[in-house]
């Protein structure tokens, strides 16, 4: 599965993928952020039933009880068919992303022991 993994990284980094590699998903993430865009609307590519967009990382002050605090922040965009998913559900995986990107070290990526 990791072999897999990146070699369909390597792949698309080398501009290199091939039908069978972008066909038959039901899911994309787009990324936007990397242009300075802080928030957008992603369109579904029928047939897929949701997608995830990825914003800029933006650095701001937060008050908090001992003062100020400097985070990095970032917007998720998802747009989801309602015909497929609830609401609900869509509201707990965008939140269940919220958590691995606060929390990376707790994130078993590649199922290892």
């Amino acid at each position: 599965l990791i072999n897999d993994y990146n070699d369909i990284i390597k792949r698309a980094r080398e501009g290199k993928l091939k039908e069978k590699d972008v066909i038959g998903g039901t899911f994309t993430i787009t990324n936007l952020g990397m242009f300075g865009i802080d928030t957008f609307t992603p369109i579904i590519n029928p047939p897929q039933v949701a997608i995830l967009g990825v914003n800029r990382m933006v650095r701001k002050l937060i008050p908090t009880d001992e003062g100020v605090k400097v985070v990095t922040t970032m917007n998720l965009s998802l747009s989801f068919d309602h015909r497929v998913v609830d609401g609900a559900e869509a509201s707990r995986f965008l939140s269940r992303i919220k958590y691995y990107i606060e929390h990376p070290k707790e994130v078993n990526w590649f199922g290892e022991k």
